[in-house]
């Protein structure tokens, strides 16, 4: 329960049966001490589409 809110999550955003699917990779720490403090935001990187694919591919 000490990681950093501040510090943005990581969210990759994937094609799935041809529409836009979110999938959080890294920050499940962080959400889960947000959701315990009953808070409803974070901030986030939101990578695009062909910015998942490259870092997928790496």
């Amino acid at each position: 329960m000490q990681t950093d809110l501040d510090e943005p999550v990581i969210i990759a955003t994937m094609q799935l049966d041809g529409n836009p699917a979110l999938l959080l990779i890294d920050g499940v720490h962080r959400m889960y001490r947000a959701m315990s403090e009953g808070l409803s935001t974070l901030p986030a990187y939101i990578l695009t589409v062909d910015e998942t694919v490259k870092v997928r591919d790496r």
